[in-house]
């Protein structure tokens, strides 16, 4: 095992883990073939090509080439490993400060690089999550949607829930998109021709009368719409819409720092800084 005594609470275990405090000091000698950073580059690899159900200790071993109690003398379980995956799946450079200062350009450039990675990893937006990031790679990602969202006026505990939010319908958003390309995928079909496949299956049973509002839906074909042609990586699902539920948050923070800093009503929670 990496250590024999490991700390009682999660997060500082995590920590330890992450950060590599929990590994026993380096020893004189050649350097090990395996390393925790081989074998959690084995994982990614497989959970990218085959999904994250794939992982399991004995697969990644034998993708290296070794035995599975090797592994163990790096990573502890495969609980351990997918905690360190989850983090490596965050690898890359979040965007930087922005020169003009703006805060709105400065949150969509962060969402939108946030789910590059998500596409990169569909598998990391269905790690059961324990909390916000402990990691190296996850807290710079924080730091940088933090930031932008601060300058908008938000205190940074108001600016912390909203990153929470937004983090949230992003990954909620994408597992969904990824559920709905996987099951048409194994219809054999895209996610639009099973948009347009539902719309014409409701058009059977809905009414005006009993459905007004769905009615309404199908006839304005919102369904029924094709990816935007010479974007042949567009997928036709939910995360293709996204930018408008993302502007209309956006809105609202704009909104609500606007009125407090006219002596406005507040509501619940904090007031913005400054």
């Amino acid at each position: 095992m990496t250590t024999e005594q490991q700390p009682t609470n999660r997060t500082a275990r995590e920590v330890d883990l992450l950060w590599g405090f929990d590994r026993p000091a380096p020893r004189r000698g050649p350097r090990p073939k395996l390393s925790r950073e081989a074998v959690v580059d084995a994982a990614v690899a497989v959970a990218d090509l085959e999904g994250l159900e794939a992982v399991s200790m004995q697969r990644v071993a034998r993708e290296l080439g070794y035995t599975t109690m090797s592994l163990y003398r790096h990573v502890d379980s495969k609980e351990d490993m997918l905690v360190l995956m989850s983090d490596r799946a965050l690898e890359g450079t979040p965007p930087e400060p922005r020169a003009d200062r703006g805060w709105r350009a400065g949150v969509e450039e962060w969402i939108h690089r946030v789910m590059e990675v998500y596409r990169r990893h569909p598998w990391a937006i269905r790690l059961t999550l324990s909390g916000p990031p402990a990691g190296p790679n996850g807290l710079r990602w924080m730091e940088a949607g933090l930031r932008e969202i601060v300058r908008s006026g938000l205190d940074v505990g108001n600016a912390l829930q909203m990153l929470a939010m937004l983090s949230s319908l992003v990954r909620d958003t994408l597992r969904i998109e990824g559920d709905m390309a996987r099951v048409a995928r194994e219809a054999g079909s895209t996610m639009a021709e099973a948009e347009r496949d539902y719309s014409s299956g409701l058009r059977r049973v809905v009414t005006a009368e009993e459905f007004p509002t769905i009615a309404l839906m199908l006839e304005s074909a919102v369904l029924d719409q094709r990816p935007p042609s010479g974007e042949p990586d567009r997928l036709g699902g939910p995360a293709d819409e996204l930018d408008f539920s993302i502007h209309r948050v956006l809105d609202g923070i704009e909104v609500y720092v606007e009125r407090v800093r006219a002596g406005g009503p507040t509501g619940a929670g904090n007031t913005p800084a400054g």
